[in-house]
Formats: structure tokens, sequence, C-alpha cells
């Protein structure tokens, strides 16, 4: 396992988070909050969508408490990558810090890659997840610090992460066609859109789809 086989994992990966990253710290620049405290955010925060979030709930005066459980609750998701990635994680290094910088995106990669020896999941995962974590911080910073310059039209730019994941998903779905996960998770995914209110769909389609994992994980 080398370095720059890493690297190329990583190449879509910045062209998601990089210029997202600037995004959030123009964003952040424009509602006054200082390049210090946006770098602290993405840097321990790195919440992606829930930092964008995060700086909505602050400028409309949301106490912290809040948001803290908002934030929580957007990223509920990652319990369950946690637990679907238990086999991958077994026996690699640095396992906190890896938890700890787990994405939608690297965690699709990881359950693509199907990598065997631990030495190399240890490799592959930290690098990885820390190139990831450069990208969205350097991002930041550049927005940060050139806000007040960057003059451009941002409209839609949200949408490069959920793109980026979903062609991840199709990557790792053609290694393993199982078309009774894919099933499960659209049907689960249209299901949570009919029975819950839009900012519950996510954390509703997901409690779904664990509940469906705990009753039937064997048989899929």
């Amino acid at each position: 396992m080398t370095f720059s086989y890493v690297f190329k994992l990583s190449i879509p990966i910045f062209m998601g988070y990089f210029p997202l990253g600037v995004a959030f710290g123009v964003l952040a620049k424009s509602m006054g909050v200082s390049a210090f405290i946006a770098m602290a955010l993405s840097m321990l925060g790195y919440g992606g969508a829930a930092q964008f979030m995060m700086l909505s709930l602050f400028s409309v005066g949301t106490s912290y408490v809040e948001v803290f459980i908002v934030s929580y609750l957007v990223n509920l998701r990652h319990t369950f990558y946690g637990i679907s990635l238990l086999k991958e994680y077994s026996g690699i290094k640095f396992r906190l810090l890896n938890i700890a910088l787990l994405t939608d995106e690297t965690f699709a990669i990881f359950k693509n890659l199907g990598l065997k020896e631990a030495s190399d999941r240890s490799f592959v995962f930290t690098w990885l997840n820390l190139l990831s974590w450069s990208y969205w911080a350097a991002g930041t910073l550049l927005g940060a610090i050139l806000g007040d310059f960057i003059k451009a039209d941002t409209k839609g730019l949200e949408f490069s992460l959920t793109s980026l994941f979903i062609v991840v998903v199709i990557e790792m779905f053609k290694n393993d066609k199982n078309y009774r996960v894919l099933f499960a998770a659209v049907f689960f995914g249209v299901l949570g859109v009919s029975l819950f209110p839009a900012k519950f769909v996510l954390v509703g389609s997901m409690a779904l789809c664990f509940v469906f994992l705990l009753l039937f994980k064997d048989k899929i």
C-alpha cells in the first residue's frame, strides 16, 4: 500500500470537500465569524452540512444546548456507519482518530475497498481520513481569509457532497450487487419522506433502516 494509491482515492473527495469548505469559509466571513472560529468549527467539528446549519442557528440566537441537540440528530447517521464498520475497524491503528474523522464519503469508500489485512486498512483509512479532513480545513481557511474578495454564485454548491456520495454508492453497488439492500434503502428513504417532516427525514429514515437491519441482518 502506498501514499500515492490513497491520494488517488482522495481526489474525488477533494473535488467535493475543498470547494464546499471554501463556501463555508466565505459564508462564515459574511456572517461576521472570524477565520479562527471558522477553522475551529471545521477542524474540531468537521461536520459538513451540520456546520452550515450551526451558522444559521447561531445567527438567530439559538442556545448552545439546542445547537448541540440538532447537530447530534443531523449527524446521528454516523452511529449506524460505526456499527457497520466494526469489522473493518477491527485491529487497525489510530482507531479513535479514524472514528472521529469518518465521513459519509470515506465510509462508502472503506466499504467498497474490502481490504483484508489490518495493516492495509490502518494505512488507507488513516491517510484517507486525514487527507479528507485537510481538504475541508484548507478550503475553510481559504474561504475565511479571502471571503471579502471572492465574489461567486455558489447557488447549488451544497449539493456537491450529495452528488459525490451518490457516485461512490453506485461504485460500491457495482462491486457488490445486493439488490435487497438497494431496495430496502430506496424503500425506507421514500417512506421517510412520506412519513416525517422535512427536518426529521434523515433521522427517521435511518431509524427505520436500523430496525430493519436488526430484524433481518441474517437474511441480507
